[in-house]
């Protein structure tokens, strides 16, 4: 993941806390929530591309990413 997804998850986590505690709204907490989810998500697609790309140079972490998805 990069920086900014992880600075985008570290206040994600501040703005819940806030949000439980009445100091911002809920739309405000739901917004950084769908930020984030959209940033996993291209994160995620771009971890699986890189991987399906270079499957044949780098065999081990094409089956490391494997073997941690089959009991899912």
């Amino acid at each position: 993941m990069s920086q900014d997804l992880l600075v985008k998850l570290k206040s994600k986590r501040e703005l819940h806390q806030q949000w439980k505690q009445g100091q911002v709204s809920r739309e405000e907490y739901k917004d950084a929530a769908w930020w984030c989810s959209k940033g996993v998500r291209r994160a995620k697609a771009q971890l699986e591309l890189n991987l399906a790309r270079d499957a044949k140079n780098n065999k081990k972490g094409y089956y490391r990413y494997v073997r941690s998805h089959i009991n899912r």
